[in-house]
């Protein structure tokens, strides 16, 4: 088995951004072309920069899923 040499001085593992693990000419920059194209006012669609995420909901509101059956398809 090769063995693997490292850098003991790296201080990331990761890049700090996603632009940096998408080539400049990569096919998915297409997609990032087109939501920036797109007129969301026009297509009836309101943004705010300060609500990300999705909308609070009840606890309660789940309990109509019974937790056995969640738990049969959960793996420990």
């Amino acid at each position: 088995m090769a063995y693997r040499y490292g850098n003991r001085n790296q201080i990331n593992l990761l890049p700090e951004s996603m632009e940096d693990y998408v080539a400049p000419d990569d096919p998915v920059r297409a997609y990032d072309a087109f939501i920036k194209a797109l007129d969301f006012r026009d297509l009836g669609i309101t943004l705010d920069a300060n609500k990300v995420g999705n909308s609070e909901y009840h606890p309660k509101a789940s309990k109509g899923t019974p937790r056995r059956e969640i738990l049969k398809y959960h793996r420990s």
